[in-house]
């Protein structure tokens, strides 16, 4: 049994995505009851559409949590990039749903060497990237919303890079 056999019970590696793009969606507004995106998080999700292409390459796969009863801002977050990819955004599973996310995302063939754009809650992101076999912080912000998780499955483990998309005024601040 090789490396990759040892974390998930099989030869994961020869399966899995080549990079994960683990991301919180864009900015929400003020008022709790807006299952939408606030002016800056439109703003983010359109300079997204742009930046993610041009920094990662074009992603095979997009990928955003399920709407809830309060937020559709992942779905939100990479619908510009959707429109400008003429790709559909896979919406299937719920925030809380994470784990079952992963498991398919690093077993299914159909992402076998895949570049996956995945927005999700800010809240299950820690728990998420560890379901994607990388050590990752236990926390993240909720005030950020502008850094990715880049995840990338090489030779003998995955990588978590921290990137600051710095797309805004005041991002990295």
């Amino acid at each position: 049994m090789d490396a990759g056999e040892a974390i998930l019970g099989r030869a994961p590696f020869k399966r899995m995505p080549a990079q994960i793009l683990l991301f919180r969606h864009a900015e929400k507004p003020d008022a709790a009851t807006d299952l939408g995106l606030s002016p800056r998080g439109q703003v983010r999700a359109a300079a997204l559409a742009v930046y993610l292409p041009a920094v990662f390459g074009r992603p095979s796969h997009l990928v955003a949590a399920q709407q809830s009863k309060d937020s559709n801002r992942p779905a939100l977050t990479l619908k510009p990039l959707s429109d400008a990819l003429g790709m559909p955004i896979d919406t299937r599973f719920a925030h809380d749903q994470f784990k079952a996310l992963a498991q398919e995302l690093l077993g299914d063939a159909r992402y076998q060497g895949a570049r996956i754009a995945l927005c999700w809650h800010h809240g299950e992101i820690p728990d998420l990237a560890r379901a994607l076999k990388v050590d990752a912080p236990d926390h993240w912000d909720p005030e950020v919303f502008d850094h990715i998780w880049q995840i990338d499955y090489g030779l003998d483990h995955p990588k978590l890079t921290k990137v600051h998309q710095k797309l805004l005024y005041r991002d990295g601040d």
